[in-house]
C-alpha cells in the first residue's frame, strides 16, 4: 500500500501577477524536490493538472497537487522538512484562507494514478464526514 494526497489552495493572484513572482519561480524546483524525496511514486504532471482542474471548472486561480507516496511519514517529510516547507510557512502571502481542509489523504495501490476528480471527491467525504478510511488528514 501506499498513500494518495491532495493538496489545494486559492491564490490570492493569478500566477502572473508580479506579487507571485517568488512563489512562481520556486515551483519547478519544489516540485523538483519532490520527485527526487525519499519515497516519491508519482505526480500529475503541471499540463495534465491544468486539464484536469479546468474540466472541473475551477478557474487559474486554484492552485492543486495530486502525488503518491510509499508512506505519511515520506510525504510529511518532504511536506515539512524542505524547501517546500519554508514557503508553505509563508502561505499566507500567496493564498486566500478557505474554509475546510486543505488536504486529503487516501490509501491506494503503488499502481495506481489518481484523478483531480477522485482527489476532490475524497476531500468532499473528509469535509462531510471526517477522517475515515476513505479520506483522511494529517495523522495526529
Amino acid at each position: 500500500m501506499a498513500i494518495a494526497q491532495m493538496n489545494w489552495g486559492r491564490m490570492r493572484f493569478p500566477l502572473s501577477d508580479p506579487r507571485m513572482v517568488e512563489f512562481a519561480e520556486a515551483l519547478e524546483d519544489v516540485y523538483r524536490l519532490a520527485e527526487v524525496h525519499s519515497g516519491f511514486i508519482w505526480r500529475i504532471s503541471d499540463c495534465d493538472s491544468e486539464e484536469q482542474l479546468g474540466a472541473l471548472g475551477l478557474d487559474d486561480k486554484v492552485s492543486a497537487t495530486v502525488s503518491v507516496w510509499e508512506s505519511v511519514e515520506a510525504l510529511a517529510d518532504y511536506t515539512f522538512e524542505t524547501r517546500h516547507g519554508t514557503f508553505l510557512k509563508r502561505a499566507n502571502e500567496w493564498f486566500e484562507k478557505v474554509d475546510g481542509p486543505q488536504l486529503v489523504l487516501w490509501d491506494i495501490e503503488h499502481t495506481e494514478r489518481p484523478t483531480f476528480g477522485d482527489a476532490f471527491e475524497r476531500l468532499e467525504n473528509l469535509k462531510k464526514h471526517g477522517d475515515t478510511s476513505r479520506a483522511y488528514g494529517w495523522p495526529r
